[in-house]
């Protein structure tokens, strides 16, 4: 979807943006304050309005964001650069403890007639299950994804939609009449 420069906004204290946190509530300039909190999240951020940027200080290093007049991009952390050489790391912090204890499992088998034969394998998997769930909650961590936000937005969204279904329900089945 190409983005339209004739729609673009600067960021300015008086707009209303998208929070870049949560992706579901507002921010807004705080009242006697150079900064912007969203009213969702409850996130504060520090604004550079000569580079379009928003910061989250509330966190070290600080999550920077730039708005480009529609939406805001480039998520990165200040002064931290992650390249192929963490990429790296992570992938073989996954797969190298799964693949030593996959070819000690095959290299060493148990006794087929052993109560136990299923454990090599299951344990094959719960250590690479186990290392991965380690990678993504450091980028959750880094990242600051807010996974509470999300489940608190589905749940009021959820509320909404069962509140809206039982009063139509309530009027379909002729409680409610016009007039009576």
């Amino acid at each position: 979807m190409p983005s339209s420069k004739i729609l673009a906004v600067p960021l300015n204290y008086q707009g209303v943006y998208p929070c870049p946190v949560c992706r579901v509530g507002k921010i807004r300039d705080m009242h006697l304050m150079e900064a912007m909190a969203c009213d969702f999240c409850h996130e504060i951020f520090t604004v550079n309005l000569e580079q379009q940027q928003l910061k989250m200080p509330s966190r070290q290093p600080p999550l920077i964001w730039r708005w480009n007049g529609l939406n805001w991009t480039e998520t990165q952390l200040e002064g931290v650069e992650l390249g192929w050489g963490y990429a790296l790391g992570a992938a073989a912090f996954v797969l190298f403890p799964t693949i030593i204890i996959g070819i000690v499992a095959y290299n060493f088998p148990l006794d087929p007639h052993a109560p136990v034969t299923w454990l090599p394998s299951i344990w094959t998997c719960l250590t690479f299950l186990v290392h991965f769930s380690i990678i993504v909650w450091l980028l959750i961590e880094i990242y600051q994804i807010p996974l509470g936000a999300y489940w608190r937005g589905i749940i009021r969204w959820r509320e909404v939609r069962a509140t809206v279904t039982n009063a139509r329900n309530f009027q379909g089945n002729g409680v409610i009449r016009n007039g009576e």
